[in-house]
C-alpha cells in the first residue's frame, strides 16, 4: 500500500521549486514551501531551500551557491533543534537536489517518491 502522498515527481517540484520563506498561495492556487521533512526506511530527513543571502550561503566545489540543503534529523518539528542533525550536503538548486543527492544508494527523486516514503511536514 502506498503511504507517499505524491503520485509524480512534478507535484513535489511544484512545490518546492520556488520556495519562498514562509508557506504562501501563488495565482495559480498552488502552494509553494521552502522545506519538506520525511521519513524513509524508518529515518528521519529534512530537505530546504535556506533563505540567506549569497554570502552568507556555503560556496560548493563547482563555483555555485549552496541554496538547498538535505540532512538527517534527529527531531522532528516542532521540537526543531539547530545542531541536532548530520548534514548530508548542499545543493545549488531543487534539480541538483533531486539528481545528485544520494540517500542509501538512492537518488532524492527516487527517494522522495518511493511508495514507502511518509511526507511528515512541510513549512
Amino acid at each position: 500500500m502506498r503511504i507517499n502522498e505524491y503520485n509524480c515527481l512534478d507535484e513535489f517540484v511544484d512545490e518546492y521549486n520556488k520556495g519562498v520563506e514562509m508557506p504562501w498561495q501563488n495565482s495559480d492556487g498552488k502552494r509553494r514551501y521552502m522545506g519538506i521533512e520525511f521519513t524513509y526506511k524508518g529515518v528521519y530527513y529534512r530537505m530546504c531551500r535556506e533563505p540567506g543571502e549569497d554570502d552568507e550561503m556555503p560556496k560548493l566545489s563547482n563555483g555555485k551557491i549552496g541554496r538547498y540543503d538535505v540532512m538527517i534529523c534527529h527531531w522532528a518539528m516542532p521540537d526543531y533543534k539547530d545542531d541536532n542533525f548530520i548534514l548530508i550536503g548542499w545543493y545549488s538548486d531543487l534539480n541538483d537536489v533531486l539528481e545528485n543527492c544520494i540517500i542509501d544508494g538512492r537518488k532524492f527523486k527516487d527517494v522522495i517518491m518511493d511508495d514507502f516514503t511518509k511526507i511528515e511536514g512541510k513549512d
